[in-house]
């Protein structure tokens, strides 16, 4: 690793020790909000959050995150006992909001901006400075999930910010970039509810056409860039490759990740010709593809020779990593001697080495997107 990159990690982890711990169906259409109109300033002047944006004389991108547990960096908040949407602030998790051993997609690209690490939780922060607000929630998707926020609620979150004066127009008017991390909650029981291949087609429109009308509400509201995630293999995540015992990715899930892809491009396409511009779409199935998928580069095989197997993995079939016993509170998941030799940390997500791999070949063209070009 380069001194510099050593450096900027180094900074990040001291930046994140300071993160104070918290304690505590059809889509959503975007005008279903997460608070009531005319509620005035958001939650965090409640005191239920606990922390100040760093560095108010920055002036780069305002950057916004939007999404689930790919970019979440706190959003859920800490509860007892802990379960999957709130086993973040517990072991094996660093206690940071978020869902990976380290560094998430959000704290990479932030740091492509010039930030130490993604911006701060909305759920954590009082006040909206310069750098911008995370609102991505692991788990979220365009549909209903209980206990997280969809993806619209989320941005009707950050509308109301943007309108009660929390969010300064003058932080979009300039140079302002939001992410939309939607990578496959939705799907998750689309082949147990779907009778035929109409009804999955039917259902992945419906998704794409959600987080596209979101792209336009945020262009809407003043976010002049939009980075917008395709689909990774999904079959190639553990949760599903579990049960071939991490030997192979199931093909029919890849298939569905394949369908959203080809539609969200035709999509956006579409969109772009009549008019909208300022969106990237960023091919994490190329990227994941390349080390996890069934034909992997030869250099990730190395870099990753447990590409499949995730560093913390359940001893039951239907537990989840950081699962406890109810009685003893004994883990019920063994972690990895070596994280960086693994690309998924758990069942889905991918390690901070997994993100760096992924955001190492995406840098490019966000770079060049972006106009960040050295």
């Amino acid at each position: 690793m380069k001194p510099s990159a050593i450096i900027s990690l180094a900074c990040v982890l001291l930046f994140l020790l300071n993160v104070p711990r918290v304690e505590s169906s059809r889509p959503q259409g975007l005008g279903a909000g997460h608070h009531a109109p005319g509620q005035g300033h958001h939650p965090g002047h409640d005191g239920g959050h606990q922390n100040d944006q760093p560095d108010p004389d920055y002036n780069g991108y305002s950057f916004y995150v939007f999404g689930d547990s790919f970019a979440d960096n706190g959003n859920l908040l800490k509860k007892y006992p802990n379960s999957e949407l709130t086993r973040q602030w517990y072991p094996p998790y660093q206690a940071s909001g978020r869902f990976s051993n380290l560094l998430v997609q959000s704290d990479f690209i932030a740091m492509l901006l010039g930030q130490p690490a993604s911006p701060p939780a909305h759920r954590q922060t009082r006040g909206v400075g310069p750098v911008g607000m995370n609102f991505a929630a692991g788990g979220s998707g365009v549909y209903d999930v209980p206990g997280t926020p969809t993806l619209a609620r989320q941005v009707h979150t950050f509308n109301k910010l943007v309108k009660d004066g929390d969010i300064k127009q003058e932080h979009l008017d300039g140079q302002s970039l939001a992410l939309i991390a939607v990578d496959g909650n939705d799907y998750a029981r689309v082949r147990a509810n779907a009778s035929s291949l109409a009804d999955i087609e039917s259902f992945v429109e419906t998704v794409v056409e959600e987080i596209e009308a979101n792209v336009v509400r945020l262009q809407n509201i003043g976010v002049k860039k939009v980075l917008v995630n395709n689909l990774f293999p999904l079959g190639c995540a553990p949760s599903l490759t579990r049960r071939t015992g991490y030997s192979g990715c199931d093909e029919e899930a890849n298939q569905d990740a394949a369908l959203h892809n080809h539609l969200l491009f035709n999509q956006l396409t579409f969109s772009r010709i009549n008019g909208m511009d300022g969106v990237l779409l960023l091919d994490l199935d190329a990227a994941f593809s390349r080390i996890v998928g069934p034909s992997p580069d030869a250099d990730m095989v190395n870099l990753f020779p447990n590409r499949l197997v995730p560093c913390c993995d359940s001893w039951l079939y239907t537990a989840y990593c950081g699962q406890v016993d109810p009685d003893t509170d004994g883990p019920l998941y063994r972690v990895c001697d070596n994280p960086d030799s693994h690309f998924f940390w758990d069942e889905m997500n991918p390690t901070q080495v997994g993100w760096e791999a992924v955001m190492g070949q995406l840098e490019g063209p966000i770079r060049e997107f972006l106009g960040l070009i050295t």
